[in-house]
């Protein structure tokens, strides 16, 4: 009896974000018999190809490459032909691990544990976007805030330590400032951990920015954060958990009460206007 000439890859992969869930990824691929390995890997390779990110093939339960599009297929196992199928074929997602730092990772056998191996590169990954943010300020012409917005900033004690095209950082009293574009949204992050706000449109997020830095100037000097004026009516806000989030489209997600009424007052006024509400 004659062997058939193909077999099998059952391929399926990880899931890289909400909704990229909503549908299977599983499929099958044919392949020639004899194959190789790597080949195989290659063949089956997710479709998302965003350069930087790393997939993990796991081929019939053994963890056997690194792919990504930067490096293609990266062996931690000897490359073989494929005589007997159906083989399982597995893509597990990596994120922004840098492909060439897992390889080496898993080459020297570590094992393939994601949270632990992200925990190893995340120092090294921040350092890579710092200096990444670094070469945009120096050769890149753009700017994430306007001049209006900076210029209000310094005027509220800011002192302006990096400022490229896609994030902003500042310092104020004991605060560090983070201000970052994602997608289309305007994020702001103070101290660590995650964004204390992500807001829509970009003026709208600048003004709210200056208003926060005003309230903690007036809280400085000892008066009320909030000054008395007027409230648009246009901008409704709702509270989920520890969230404040609006409808319509003004975005607004923050994490606290202030935040949320310095959000009232920012909508449908401009940085400058911000500076004459707060009275500093």
């Amino acid at each position: 009896m004659l062997r058939p000439r193909s077999l099998e890859l059952h391929v399926d992969r990880d899931s890289v974000a909400m909704g990229d869930d909503v549908v299977s990824h599983a499929g099958v691929v044919s392949v020639p018999r004899g194959t190789v390995l790597s080949a195989a890997i290659e063949r089956s390779s997710p479709e998302i190809e965003s350069p930087g990110w790393s997939w993990v093939a796991v081929v019939d339960g053994v963890t056997s490459a690194v792919w990504s599009i930067d490096h293609g297929v990266q062996l931690v196992v000897a490359d073989r032909k494929l005589t007997r199928g159906p083989v399982d074929v597995f893509f597990r997602y990596f994120a922004q691990i840098d492909p060439a730092w897992l390889f080496d990772r898993l080459a020297r056998g570590e094992r393939p544990d994601r949270r632990a191996l992200d925990e190893e590169y995340a120092p090294i990954a921040r350092e890579k976007y710092r200096a990444e943010l670094r070469r945009r300020e120096r050769e890149l012409d753009g700017r994430l805030l306007s001049t209006a917005c900076v210029e209000a900033l310094r005027r509220l004690g800011a002192d302006i330590t990096l400022h490229a095209d896609v994030a902003c950082e500042f310092t104020h009293g004991d605060d560090d400032w983070v201000v970052r574009r994602a997608d289309t949204m305007f994020q702001v992050f103070r101290g660590g951990g995650g964004p204390i706000a992500s807001l829509r449109p970009h003026a709208f997020g600048e003004a709210w920015l200056v208003g926060m830095v005003g309230a903690a100037v007036r809280a400085a000097k000892g008066w009320e954060a909030l000054p008395d004026a007027h409230v648009s009516p246009d901008l409704e806000l709702s509270r989920s958990g520890e969230r404040w989030i609006s409808s319509g489209a003004t975005v607004v997600q923050v994490h606290s009460e202030l935040a949320a009424c310095v959000a009232q007052l920012a909508h449908g006024r401009s940085v400058s206007q911000m500076l004459e509400v707060f009275e500093v």
